[in-house]
Protein backbone atom coordinates (compact mmCIF):
# COMPACT_ATOMS: atom_id res chain seq x y z
CA UNK A 1 0.00 0.00 0.00
CA UNK A 2 1.35 3.27 -0.80
CA UNK A 3 0.89 6.47 1.02
CA UNK A 4 -2.32 7.53 2.24
CA UNK A 5 -3.22 10.84 3.76
CA UNK A 6 -5.98 10.56 6.15
CA UNK A 7 -7.87 14.11 7.45
CA UNK A 8 -9.17 14.37 11.00
CA UNK A 9 -6.74 11.54 11.58
CA UNK A 10 -6.92 11.45 15.50
CA UNK A 11 -10.33 11.78 15.77
CA UNK A 12 -12.60 9.01 17.36
CA UNK A 13 -12.90 7.23 13.84
CA UNK A 14 -9.74 8.33 12.69
CA UNK A 15 -7.30 6.53 15.17
CA UNK A 16 -9.12 3.36 14.07
CA UNK A 17 -8.31 3.78 10.81
CA UNK A 18 -4.94 4.73 11.31
CA UNK A 19 -4.52 1.18 13.43
CA UNK A 20 -6.12 -0.77 10.27
CA UNK A 21 -3.40 1.51 7.85
CA UNK A 22 -0.59 0.68 10.16
CA UNK A 23 -1.50 -2.91 10.37
CA UNK A 24 -1.62 -3.51 6.83
CA UNK A 25 1.75 -2.03 6.49
CA UNK A 26 1.32 1.15 5.44
CA UNK A 27 2.64 4.64 7.10
CA UNK A 28 0.39 6.84 7.02
CA UNK A 29 0.13 10.47 6.78
CA UNK A 30 -2.23 11.81 9.59
CA UNK A 31 -3.66 15.61 8.68
CA UNK A 32 -5.35 17.20 11.72
CA UNK A 33 -5.89 20.72 13.48
CA UNK A 34 -5.29 19.54 16.67
CA UNK A 35 -3.17 16.01 16.53
CA UNK A 36 -4.55 14.47 19.58
CA UNK A 37 -0.83 11.49 19.42
CA UNK A 38 -3.02 10.24 23.24
CA UNK A 39 -5.66 8.83 20.85
CA UNK A 40 -3.40 7.07 18.61
CA UNK A 41 -1.84 5.42 21.74
CA UNK A 42 -5.07 4.89 23.14
CA UNK A 43 -6.18 2.30 20.39
CA UNK A 44 -2.81 0.87 20.11
CA UNK A 45 0.70 1.45 22.30
CA UNK A 46 3.06 2.51 19.99
CA UNK A 47 1.06 3.90 17.01
CA UNK A 48 2.00 7.00 17.09
CA UNK A 49 5.32 5.94 16.16
CA UNK A 50 4.13 4.54 13.04
CA UNK A 51 2.61 7.31 11.10
CA UNK A 52 3.90 10.87 9.71
CA UNK A 53 1.84 13.59 11.50
CA UNK A 54 1.18 17.20 10.01
CA UNK A 55 -0.77 19.49 11.64
CA UNK A 56 -3.00 21.68 9.67
CA UNK A 57 -6.75 23.00 8.36
CA UNK A 58 -8.90 21.72 5.57
CA UNK A 59 -9.86 24.71 5.49
CA UNK A 60 -6.40 25.87 3.98
CA UNK A 61 -6.10 24.64 0.05
CA UNK A 62 -1.99 25.33 0.41
CA UNK A 63 -1.76 23.09 3.23
CA UNK A 64 -3.78 20.41 2.01
CA UNK A 65 -1.93 20.53 -0.90
CA UNK A 66 1.41 20.30 0.61
CA UNK A 67 0.49 17.14 2.70
CA UNK A 68 -0.82 15.33 -0.76
CA UNK A 69 2.86 15.26 -1.83
CA UNK A 70 3.33 11.94 -2.68
CA UNK A 71 0.70 10.61 -1.60
CA UNK A 72 -1.66 8.46 -3.94
CA UNK A 73 -5.18 7.86 -1.94
CA UNK A 74 -7.14 10.04 0.43
CA UNK A 75 -9.49 9.44 3.44
CA UNK A 76 -11.01 12.16 4.67
CA UNK A 77 -12.81 12.12 7.85
CA UNK A 78 -12.25 15.54 9.35
CA UNK A 79 -15.48 18.10 10.17
CA UNK A 80 -17.74 19.44 12.27
CA UNK A 81 -20.60 16.83 14.23
CA UNK A 82 -24.24 17.49 14.27
CA UNK A 83 -24.70 20.19 17.25
CA UNK A 84 -21.41 21.96 16.01
CA UNK A 85 -22.78 22.40 12.85
CA UNK A 86 -26.19 24.02 14.25
CA UNK A 87 -23.81 26.14 16.41
CA UNK A 88 -22.27 27.87 13.93
CA UNK A 89 -23.87 27.68 10.36
CA UNK A 90 -21.27 29.03 8.59
CA UNK A 91 -18.29 27.94 10.20
CA UNK A 92 -20.19 24.09 9.59
CA UNK A 93 -19.92 25.00 5.93
CA UNK A 94 -16.65 25.98 5.54
CA UNK A 95 -15.36 23.13 7.22
CA UNK A 96 -17.73 20.68 6.12
CA UNK A 97 -18.11 21.20 2.30
CA UNK A 98 -15.34 24.19 1.46
CA UNK A 99 -13.06 22.23 3.23
CA UNK A 100 -13.76 18.62 1.82
CA UNK A 101 -13.67 20.38 -1.56
CA UNK A 102 -10.44 21.53 -0.78
CA UNK A 103 -9.75 17.88 -0.09
CA UNK A 104 -10.40 16.55 -3.29
CA UNK A 105 -8.80 19.68 -5.40
CA UNK A 106 -5.93 18.80 -3.62
CA UNK A 107 -6.18 15.33 -4.44
CA UNK A 108 -6.66 16.44 -8.09
CA UNK A 109 -3.72 18.97 -8.30
CA UNK A 110 -1.56 15.91 -6.64
CA UNK A 111 -3.05 13.12 -9.33
CA UNK A 112 -4.38 10.95 -6.32
CA UNK A 113 -6.66 8.42 -7.49
CA UNK A 114 -8.74 7.77 -4.79
CA UNK A 115 -10.68 9.36 -2.12
CA UNK A 116 -12.31 7.94 0.60
CA UNK A 117 -14.34 9.94 2.92
CA UNK A 118 -16.92 9.97 5.64
CA UNK A 119 -20.82 10.72 4.86
CA UNK A 120 -23.58 9.90 7.21
CA UNK A 121 -26.72 8.20 7.70
CA UNK A 122 -28.41 11.62 8.21
CA UNK A 123 -28.70 12.49 4.68
CA UNK A 124 -31.80 10.46 5.04
CA UNK A 125 -34.83 11.99 6.85
CA UNK A 126 -36.92 10.23 9.69
CA UNK A 127 -39.59 9.22 6.97
CA UNK A 128 -37.44 8.34 3.73
CA UNK A 129 -34.89 5.44 4.07
CA UNK A 130 -34.20 5.13 0.63
CA UNK A 131 -33.84 9.13 -0.73
CA UNK A 132 -31.89 11.23 0.91
CA UNK A 133 -34.09 14.29 2.66
CA UNK A 134 -31.73 15.77 5.35
CA UNK A 135 -33.38 17.00 8.42
CA UNK A 136 -30.08 18.58 9.87
CA UNK A 137 -27.71 20.89 8.50
CA UNK A 138 -25.19 18.25 9.28
CA UNK A 139 -26.77 15.56 6.91
CA UNK A 140 -27.47 18.31 3.97
CA UNK A 141 -23.77 19.24 4.16
CA UNK A 142 -22.32 15.42 3.81
CA UNK A 143 -25.41 15.19 1.28
CA UNK A 144 -23.41 17.99 -0.91
CA UNK A 145 -20.09 16.51 -0.29
CA UNK A 146 -21.33 13.39 -2.09
CA UNK A 147 -22.10 15.32 -4.99
CA UNK A 148 -18.65 16.90 -4.65
CA UNK A 149 -17.53 13.25 -5.16
CA UNK A 150 -19.56 12.79 -7.98
CA UNK A 151 -18.54 15.98 -9.97
CA UNK A 152 -14.74 14.91 -8.94
CA UNK A 153 -15.20 12.02 -10.95
CA UNK A 154 -16.61 13.35 -13.75
CA UNK A 155 -14.42 16.22 -14.11
CA UNK A 156 -11.11 14.78 -12.31
CA UNK A 157 -10.90 11.31 -12.56
CA UNK A 158 -11.00 10.75 -8.72
CA UNK A 159 -12.74 7.53 -7.99
CA UNK A 160 -14.47 7.22 -4.21
CA UNK A 161 -16.34 5.65 -2.15
CA UNK A 162 -18.61 7.30 0.73
CA UNK A 163 -19.96 5.34 3.96
CA UNK A 164 -23.05 7.16 5.59
CA UNK A 165 -22.62 5.32 9.10
CA UNK A 166 -25.90 5.44 11.73
CA UNK A 167 -24.83 5.32 15.09
CA UNK A 168 -20.74 5.26 15.58
CA UNK A 169 -19.55 3.80 19.08
CA UNK A 170 -16.61 1.90 20.46
CA UNK A 171 -13.59 2.23 22.77
CA UNK A 172 -13.03 6.29 22.38
CA UNK A 173 -15.21 9.36 22.62
CA UNK A 174 -16.65 10.73 19.48
CA UNK A 175 -18.73 14.31 19.50
CA UNK A 176 -22.43 15.26 19.66
CA UNK A 177 -25.53 13.41 20.66
CA UNK A 178 -23.98 10.16 18.61
CA UNK A 179 -21.81 9.97 21.65
CA UNK A 180 -23.94 8.57 24.09
CA UNK A 181 -23.50 4.94 23.68
CA UNK A 182 -19.63 5.22 23.18
CA UNK A 183 -20.01 7.48 26.73
CA UNK A 184 -22.02 5.05 28.24
CA UNK A 185 -19.66 2.11 27.85
CA UNK A 186 -16.61 4.09 29.43
CA UNK A 187 -19.10 4.82 32.19
CA UNK A 188 -19.49 1.89 32.75
CA UNK A 189 -15.89 0.66 33.38
CA UNK A 190 -15.50 3.17 35.73
CA UNK A 191 -19.09 2.57 37.17
CA UNK A 192 -20.84 6.23 36.67
CA UNK A 193 -23.79 6.74 35.39
CA UNK A 194 -24.19 7.84 32.18
CA UNK A 195 -27.20 9.49 29.54
CA UNK A 196 -28.32 8.72 26.07
CA UNK A 197 -30.02 11.56 24.82
CA UNK A 198 -32.30 9.66 22.21
CA UNK A 199 -34.29 7.13 21.69
CA UNK A 200 -35.80 4.95 19.09
CA UNK A 201 -34.27 2.00 16.56
CA UNK A 202 -31.41 2.65 15.24
CA UNK A 203 -28.16 1.13 13.20
CA UNK A 204 -25.52 0.98 15.87
CA UNK A 205 -22.01 0.60 14.01
CA UNK A 206 -18.84 -0.62 15.73
CA UNK A 207 -15.95 2.13 15.10
CA UNK A 208 -13.98 -0.91 13.70
CA UNK A 209 -16.05 -1.81 11.25
CA UNK A 210 -16.23 1.88 10.51
CA UNK A 211 -12.13 1.49 9.86
CA UNK A 212 -12.55 -1.78 8.60
CA UNK A 213 -14.69 -0.81 5.56
CA UNK A 214 -12.78 2.49 4.93
CA UNK A 215 -9.66 0.71 4.29
CA UNK A 216 -11.45 -1.71 2.06
CA UNK A 217 -12.45 0.51 0.06
CA UNK A 218 -8.94 1.98 -0.70
CA UNK A 219 -8.50 -1.08 -3.18
CA UNK A 220 -11.25 -1.70 -4.01
CA UNK A 221 -13.14 1.80 -5.26
CA UNK A 222 -13.23 0.67 -9.14
CA UNK A 223 -13.96 3.14 -10.90
CA UNK A 224 -17.32 6.35 -10.80
CA UNK A 225 -18.40 7.61 -7.47
CA UNK A 226 -19.53 5.42 -4.95
CA UNK A 227 -21.68 5.66 -1.26
CA UNK A 228 -22.67 3.07 0.68
CA UNK A 229 -24.64 2.93 4.19
CA UNK A 230 -23.04 1.63 6.92
CA UNK A 231 -26.25 1.06 9.33
CA UNK A 232 -24.38 -1.79 11.61
CA UNK A 233 -26.64 -3.68 14.02
CA UNK A 234 -29.73 -2.46 13.90
CA UNK A 235 -31.76 -2.36 17.49
CA UNK A 236 -33.51 -0.16 19.82
CA UNK A 237 -31.30 2.15 22.78
CA UNK A 238 -33.33 0.53 25.53
CA UNK A 239 -31.83 -3.17 23.86
CA UNK A 240 -28.60 -1.51 23.97
CA UNK A 241 -28.77 -0.60 27.36
CA UNK A 242 -30.18 -3.80 28.46
CA UNK A 243 -27.44 -5.78 26.94
CA UNK A 244 -24.83 -3.25 28.54
CA UNK A 245 -26.50 -3.75 32.00
CA UNK A 246 -26.32 -7.63 31.25
CA UNK A 247 -22.53 -7.62 30.70
CA UNK A 248 -21.65 -4.92 32.86
CA UNK A 249 -24.51 -5.30 36.27
CA UNK A 250 -23.12 -1.83 38.20
CA UNK A 251 -23.72 0.31 35.04
CA UNK A 252 -26.32 3.02 34.93
CA UNK A 253 -27.38 4.64 31.54
CA UNK A 254 -30.77 6.15 31.36
CA UNK A 255 -32.31 7.18 28.04
CA UNK A 256 -34.07 10.83 27.52
CA UNK A 257 -34.89 12.40 24.45
CA UNK A 258 -36.93 11.53 21.19
CA UNK A 259 -35.63 9.67 18.56
CA UNK A 260 -33.14 11.51 16.09
CA UNK A 261 -34.49 12.81 12.92
CA UNK A 262 -33.48 9.43 10.83
CA UNK A 263 -35.32 6.68 9.73
CA UNK A 264 -35.28 3.15 11.81
CA UNK A 265 -33.01 1.62 8.89
CA UNK A 266 -30.84 2.96 5.75
CA UNK A 267 -31.76 1.70 2.74
CA UNK A 268 -30.11 4.02 -0.06
CA UNK A 269 -26.66 2.65 -0.57
CA UNK A 270 -24.99 0.60 -3.27
CA UNK A 271 -24.61 -2.78 -3.09
CA UNK A 272 -21.12 -4.63 -3.97
CA UNK A 273 -19.98 -7.84 -3.39
CA UNK A 274 -16.43 -6.82 -1.22
CA UNK A 275 -19.09 -4.28 0.55
CA UNK A 276 -21.40 -7.33 1.53
CA UNK A 277 -18.70 -9.71 2.46
CA UNK A 278 -17.55 -6.66 4.87
CA UNK A 279 -17.97 -7.91 8.76
CA UNK A 280 -21.06 -6.31 10.34
CA UNK A 281 -20.48 -6.32 14.38
CA UNK A 282 -23.30 -7.26 16.73
CA UNK A 283 -23.85 -5.20 19.87
CA UNK A 284 -23.56 -8.12 22.30
CA UNK A 285 -19.79 -8.36 20.64
CA UNK A 286 -19.35 -4.15 20.00
CA UNK A 287 -20.18 -4.44 24.09
CA UNK A 288 -17.83 -6.75 25.28
CA UNK A 289 -14.97 -5.57 22.87
CA UNK A 290 -15.53 -1.87 23.72
CA UNK A 291 -15.56 -3.09 27.61
CA UNK A 292 -12.53 -5.06 27.39
CA UNK A 293 -10.30 -2.36 25.18
CA UNK A 294 -11.56 0.09 28.17
CA UNK A 295 -10.08 -2.62 30.75
CA UNK A 296 -7.02 -2.98 29.26
CA UNK A 297 -6.08 0.62 29.36
CA UNK A 298 -7.65 1.43 32.47
CA UNK A 299 -5.30 -1.24 33.89
CA UNK A 300 -1.77 -0.43 31.96
CA UNK A 301 -2.55 3.48 33.24
CA UNK A 302 -2.81 2.12 36.83
CA UNK A 303 0.02 -0.39 36.07
CA UNK A 304 1.90 2.82 34.59
CA UNK A 305 0.95 4.86 37.93
CA UNK A 306 2.13 1.95 40.37
CA UNK A 307 5.51 1.93 38.40
CA UNK A 308 5.91 5.39 38.42
CA UNK A 309 5.53 5.47 42.12
CA UNK A 310 8.03 3.30 42.78
CA UNK A 311 10.64 4.70 41.01
CA UNK A 312 10.24 7.68 42.36
CA UNK A 313 10.44 6.39 46.14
Amino acid sequence: MNRVLVTGATGFVGAWVTRELVALGARPRLFDLEPKLDNLEFVEQGLSEDVEIRQGDIRDADALEDAMTGCDAVIHLAGLMTVDCARNPVLATNVNLIGSQNVFAAAARAGAATVVYASTGAVYGPEESRHPKPMTLYGTLKLALEGVARIAWTDEDIRSAGFRPYIVYGPGESAGIAAGPSIALRAATRQESAEIRFSGRVGFVHVQDVAKAMVTALSNTGTGAHVYDLGGDYATVSEFVAELRRQRSGSNTTISGPPLRMPEILEGGEISDWFGALPVTGIAEGIAATLAHWDRVTDRAEFTRAANRMSAT
